[in-house]
């Protein structure tokens, strides 16, 4: 057994506006790939987040293409599953990783029944050498309701598909577990609510949040292989690489970022606040001579003058003398501005939030459905949070709307037919086609 487990690598993803940070996450997704053929894995894993939106460019689709043509040229099968960013808008009905899946460069893991084994969920599996892999894709706040469902027909297709049991099951997921992050999520799961799983499942391979973590030798998150927030720059990123069930993780090397918290309270002067700037910024000066960081400046205490005096393109200026930066982002942070205080200590945000919204839906036409419209209006009110597209979100609405009065859409099979290694390997097939060798580098600009 040797496989690669990743995640999240957001394909697509124009950072900052930056043509540049676009080719970054393509980059990282090729050196991952890299990986994965010199270490004659068997097979690699991508557990959701391959692009970054839902809708990709022609530019986003040819990164894909060479990248994943690079693999299954190896003779290397990808299989993945949908995440959060992956999902086809509603209009669509088909994503762009079963328009991949079709032409034979991945292998979609999706949720179908299987009348024969009396499944309606983990119908769509695949064999490769012993290893059975399922996946799940993102489900958002339904997640936590159908862990028992998975958990039971993994012991129905084991019990009763005629495939047998396999020597080690993979279960990929789209989920962020709780705690690992200081805000919670959509969809959050906690660990005893996975334990019907443990039966069945030897390794849950997670996608969704983008640092690294892993729990009781069984459930592995390798996190992006690149920085999608800044606020991620100093957590542990990358991927797993699995042989004979001994997990290994293997960091990534994301393009580096520095950033400088400068308290401004005993500065009197402009001229000394850009002087502080310079000093503190030329203290790295030496580290960055074969690459441009990313930089953020935040200055921040008691400021003794207005903020608009202070000139944030002369920060800059400063900044690209010392580092030549990629990009640099200057916040400032005035602590004398009023904060918001909640006098009700013993009842967490999210409660109350919950607890008004429910009171609303019970006073509309849809209180017959009220836990699935209020998770639904969290989890739009998150998306919305965390600068999700517009239309995203809207889709998202449009979609639960259509659950609640069953006009929902189905998924189609595209009309063509699927090849190349990811042909190996269908609900119950085999998988680990023979590899050629002089796989070279793909340019992904």
């Amino acid at each position: 057994m040797n496989f690669v487990h990743a995640s999240d690598f957001h394909l697509g993803y124009v950072q900052y506006g930056l043509s540049e940070r676009f080719k970054d996450f393509a980059r990282a997704f090729d050196r991952v790939v890299d990986y994965t053929i010199q270490s004659d894995a068997e097979f690699m894993l991508i557990a959701g987040d391959l692009f970054h939106k839902r809708n990709i460019n022609a530019p986003t689709y040819l990164q894909a293409f060479k990248i994943l043509k690079k693999l299954k040229d190896s003779g290397i099968p990808a299989y993945t599953i949908e995440g959060n960013h992956d999902l086809a808008y509603h209009r669509d009905v088909n994503s762009w990783l079963q328009i991949l899946d079709a032409q034979g460069l991945l292998r979609l893991i999706r949720l179908k029944p299987r009348e024969d084994c009396g499944v309606k969920l983990m119908g769509d599996f695949v064999d490769v050498d012993g290893v059975r892999i399922f996946g799940v894709k993102y489900l958002g706040s339904q997640t936590r309701g159908v862990i028992p469902e998975i958990a039971e027909e993994i012991n129905a297709i084991n019990d009763r598909c005629g495939c047998g049991k396999p020597d080690y099951t993979v279960l990929m997921m789209h989920f962020g577990m709780e705690g690992v992050v200081g805000t919670s999520g959509v969809g959050e799961l906690s660990y005893n609510s996975l334990l019907s799983l443990r039966d069945v499942v030897d390794y849950l391979a997670l996608g969704h949040y983008h640092i690294q973590y892993e729990y009781d030798g069984w459930i592995f998150n390798g996190g992006s292989c690149e920085m999608v927030s800044i606020s991620e720059h100093k957590k542990p990123k990358g991927f797993y690489h699995v042989v004979d069930g001994k997990a290994t993780f293997q960091k990534a090397s994301p393009r580096p970022v520095e950033q400088f918290g400068i308290d401004v309270s005993e500065i009197l002067s402009l001229q000394d606040l850009y002087s502080t700037v310079g000093s503190v910024v030329g203290g790295v000066a030496g580290r960055y001579a074969d690459v441009a960081p990313l930089v953020e400046i935040l200055l921040h205490g008691d400021l003794k003058f207005p903020k608009v005096d202070v000139s944030v393109e002369k920060i800059r200026g400063i900044v690209s003398e010392h580092l030549r930066p990629l990009w640099v982002n200057v916040k400032i942070v005035d602590t004398k501005e009023p904060v918001g205080v909640c006098d009700r200590s013993d009842i967490s945000r999210s409660e109350i939030e919950r607890s008004v919204i429910e009171e609303i839906v019970r006073g509309t036409q849809h209180r017959g459905h009220l836990k699935s419209v209020v998770e639904t209006i969290i989890e739009a009110k998150q998306l919305a949070v965390t600068e999700t597209e517009p239309e995203t979100i809207l889709e998202r609405l449009r979609g639960s709307f259509d659950d609640i009065h069953g006009g929902n859409r189905q998924e189609t099979d595209l009309p063509f037919k699927r090849g190349g290694a990811a042909a190996a390997g269908g609900a119950g097939g085999a998988g680990g086609a023979g590899r050629t060798d002089g796989a070279g580098g793909v340019d992904v600009d």
